[in-house]
This record gives structure tokens, C-alpha cells and sequence, in this order.
């Protein structure tokens, strides 16, 4: 059997239960037989167990396994400033109320609460990973070298307290390659992190198009380091970037197409073969994630785009499992 796995929110992170159901029934109509549930992943939003039994049943009904989830950092990516929007990528947020590596206290907490909501719901719903951004305040770093070692230090405790929590329930972190972070300091950050951190606890998710876009020419580096801890994928096409524009989060939001993966569009940036062979090679459970978006004018021309995507993931599954026989 040919398997396949696409992001839940692909025709949006839609707040209304209604059309999160419709986009899940419409994965299932198009033949994908896993998901990544990604709804809620920006924001503070804290499930209930009924909401969670909720997932659990729509999935059920629906022929769908999940596979992992997509967690929160808490607060917004993005937040509003004298009308202009301002992306959560070099500096400290003081709007966010619940943030894992904050040096308040209570909110630190509260974030570590977060976290541990969106491990019962991978308990809850059955998958065994979940990918978490981890938003380096990298502007502020450069104010002061000590501002690093602060950060790193809430970070380590939150970890701490979250991996028995992790562990016990056989959920698994994976760390995900971001935008508009500079390449050194990510690659120190998952260094640290995983020099730290066991592997049953702690891992590395893969984003195609974020690596393109922050890493250049160079865009499988962390997939070919880290690849022994790959346990998600965001796998997504898009056109690249000016590397002199990889840290602008203008420049790198707008070309973080999501597009399907091999989509022509892409001009062929991506090596498609290369990256099923490193996947080959990690302990990641397959399929791998697709983390794409998908607009049709019409219900029915959505459906046919998304049965599309469906071909590609077997296809990279396939791909996957010819170099893991070699």
C-alpha cells in the first residue's frame, strides 16, 4: 500500500470547526491515508479534552491516521504595531502571554503548559511527534552576547521540565528549520540543543522550502547533519531567494510558496531524489509530510488539487523506499 501524509490546514489554519472538518474530509476523499494536524499552530489556543477525543473521532471516521501534529510556541508569528505588521523573527515579544523561553517566570510556565496541552493531543489523537518552532530572537542577541546565554537558559529549563512529560507519554520534539534566522545561529541552536537532549526525547524536523530560503545553494545541509534525528518533515516547493534578502521577513514570507512538492514552478531548485535519499536513511516513520497549500475557485477543482498532491507524496514515498532497498 502506497502512503501519503499532508498538513490538515492546507486551505488554511481556519479557526472554525467546520471547515477544519471540511478540509480533513476532503484529505480523505483524495486518498492520503495520513495527516499531520496542524491547525492551531500559531497562537495560544489550549485544546480541552473533548476537543481532543473530537480530532481523535474525525480522523477515526474519516480513514485517517494521524502522524504528527504541528505544536505551538506560543503567541503570533506576526503582531500588529501602529498598523504595521511585525514579524517574530530577531526581537524579544513582550505581547506573547505564553512563550516556553520567556524570562518571566509565569509566562515561561505557561508556555511549558502549552507544550504539554499539544503532547496530550498527540497522546490523545495517536501521533507519535510533534514539530515545534523555536523563534531566536537573533537581533537582540547582538545587542549583548549575554542576552544568548539568558535565552538559552529558559530554553534549557523548559526542556527539562517538559522531557520526563515528553517521555512518559512516547511523543517525541522535533525542532524545526525556520525563515528569516541567520544559518549560523540555527545550526548553534540544534547543536546545543541536541548535545543536551537524548534522541527519544528530542529531534529535528526538515523544511524544504525554509531551507531554501535561508540556506541558499546549500539548502540540505541541515537535513544531511541532523538527518539521524529527523522525526517530521514540512516538505514544500518554492522559487528560492537573493541570500542577501534571507533574513528580510518581507522578502522571505512572500517566498514561502508552499507549493507541492516537484511543482514546475519551482524551476527545479529542489532535488527531490536527493532529499528521499537522506529521508532513507533517518529513523523518521513513514510517509514523510507534506506541508503545502492548496486554493481551488471551487470545491471540486480544490479536491482535484489535492488528489494531485496525493499522487506526488506516494510518489516520494516510493522514492523513499527505492534507496532504502539499495
Amino acid at each position: 500500500m502506497l502512503l501519503s501524509s499532508v498538513n490538515s490546514d492546507y486551505n488554511n489554519d481556519l479557526h472554525s470547526w467546520a471547515q477544519i472538518e471540511r478540509q480533513v474530509k476532503n484529505i480523505a476523499k483524495a486518498g492520503f491515508t495520513h495527516i499531520q494536524w496542524i491547525h492551531d499552530w500559531d497562537g495560544e489556543y489550549l485544546y480541552s479534552p473533548s476537543e481532543m477525543f473530537q480530532v481523535r473521532d474525525l480522523l477515526r471516521d474519516c480513514g485517517l491516521r494521524a502522524h504528527t501534529i504541528h505544536a505551538s510556541e506560543g503567541g503570533k508569528r506576526t503582531v500588529i504595531r501602529d498598523g504595521v505588521p511585525v514579524f517574530r523573527n530577531g526581537e524579544r515579544f513582550s505581547e506573547i502571554r505564553k512563550d516556553y523561553t520567556s524570562a518571566n517566570e509565569y509566562t515561561r510556565l505557561a508556555g511549558v503548559d502549552l507544550l504539554k496541552n499539544r503532547i496530550d493531543l498527540c497522546s490523545h489523537i495517536g501521533a507519535s511527534a510533534m514539530v515545534l518552532h523555536m523563534q531566536m530572537p537573533w537581533q537582540w542577541f547582538e545587542e549583548n552576547p549575554q542576552n544568548k546565554e539568558d535565552y538559552f537558559r529558559q530554553v534549557y529549563k523548559s526542556f527539562d521540565e517538559i522531557a520526563p512529560y515528553a517521555k512518559a507519554a512516547g511523543v517525541r520534539i522535533a525542532l524545526e528549520n525556520l525563515i528569516c534566522t541567520p544559518m549560523r545561529l540555527q545550526e548553534e541552536q540544534f547543536d546545543r540543543m541536541f548535545d543536551r537532549y537524548d534522541d527519544d526525547f528530542l529531534g529535528f524536523t526538515f523544511d524544504s522550502g525554509h531551507a531554501t530560503l535561508v540556506c541558499g545553494s546549500d539548502y540540505l545541509y541541515f537535513l544531511k547533519k541532523y538527518h539521524s534525528r529527523l522525526y517530521a518533515t514540512h516538505l514544500q516547493e518554492n522559487h528560492g531567494i537573493d541570500p542577501a534578502f534571507s533574513t528580510d521577513p518581507t522578502k522571505a514570507l512572500t517566498s514561502d510558496s508552499h507549493w507541492v512538492p516537484m511543482d514546475p514552478r519551482g524551476g527545479g531548485l529542489i532535488d527531490w531524489d536527493e532529499i528521499a535519499r537522506w529521508v532513507a536513511k533517518a529513523p523518521l516513520d513513514l510517509p514523510a509530510d507534506f506541508e503545502v497549500g492548496i486554493y481551488g475557485d471551487t470545491e471540486e477543482q480544490e479536491l482535484e488539487q489535492l488528489t494531485a498532491c496525493r499522487a506526488v507524496a506516494e510518489r516520494f514515498y516510493q522514492m523513499v523506499l527505492s534507496h532504502k532497498s539499495t
